[in-house]
């Protein structure tokens, strides 16, 4: 027990060191530099960092991982394949990977990408906030390729910084402006250049469905088409 006050009182110290950095930077600098710093302090080859809404994506951010990894997700349907992410849909704070695995048994394609981009052994910490304006949103940093047990200390780093990462990612931007959260999805996928057929496959809906959608989204946001849409959501910061 006497151990831990000193413990304790170096890592508030590494902590509010890598908080004063975030601070004076964009949030995608400041997550990617706060991976990279966790990275060295946690003993991992490899660090991500997820926050999503939902089914909507706001942030994906990784240190040090290959391209296969995000091209799974960037096809927008791992928020609802991926393991980990399944399990903090149930319940937040850590989670070993093989925990995730073993309830939720990944697919051949996730399991080849986890295999190929050396992510095991992992180690992720889920966090969510009820600050006004970031409600329901989660946040996922995960310590991936880890070269020993995870510490006590590596657990107290994690837990004190995401918080911070929370905050410091596009969910606090993330002002809806009275759309609902398929609204937003949709938008997102127009930016993308997507046409409502194809955004109607990736959600296994019907073009019309779609189509209700974007008409719901040009008259809350007082524009005409997708163009003016997409160029007002992205002004008002509801997508980026």
């Amino acid at each position: 027990m006497r151990s831990a006050t000193p413990v304790n009182s170096t890592m508030n110290l590494l902590v509010q060191q890598m908080v004063s950095s975030i601070t004076e930077r964009d949030g995608q600098r400041a997550i990617e530099n706060a991976l990279d710093w966790l990275r060295q302090e946690c003993g991992c080859e490899r660090a991500m960092f997820y926050q999503f809404k939902g089914a909507l994506l706001l942030t994906f951010v990784t240190s040090n991982v290959a391209g296969r990894w995000g091209q799974l997700y960037q096809r927008g349907r791992m928020l609802k394949e991926d393991p980990v992410i399944r399990c903090y849909r149930e319940k937040l704070g850590f989670l070993d990977w093989r925990e995730a695995y073993t309830r939720h048994p990944p697919g051949t394609a996730i399991n080849d990408a986890v295999i190929e981009c050396g992510l095991l052994p992992g180690l992720s910490y889920g966090y969510t906030s009820h600050c006004r304006g970031v409600q329901g949103i989660t946040s996922v940093c995960s310590l991936n390729g880890m070269q020993r047990t995870p510490t006590v200390s590596d657990r107290y780093l994690i837990a004190s910084l995401v918080p911070v990462l929370h905050m410091a990612g596009r969910g606090v931007r993330f002002r809806t402006r009275d759309l609902s959260e398929k609204e937003v999805e949709v938008l997102q996928w127009v930016r993308e250049g997507k046409t409502s057929w194809e955004i109607a496959l990736i959600r296994e809906v019907s073009e019309a469905t779609i189509k209700y959608h974007l008409k719901a989204i040009y008259n809350k946001l007082g524009v005409t088409n997708r163009a003016q849409a997409v160029g007002e959501a992205l002004g008002q910061g509801i997508i980026k």
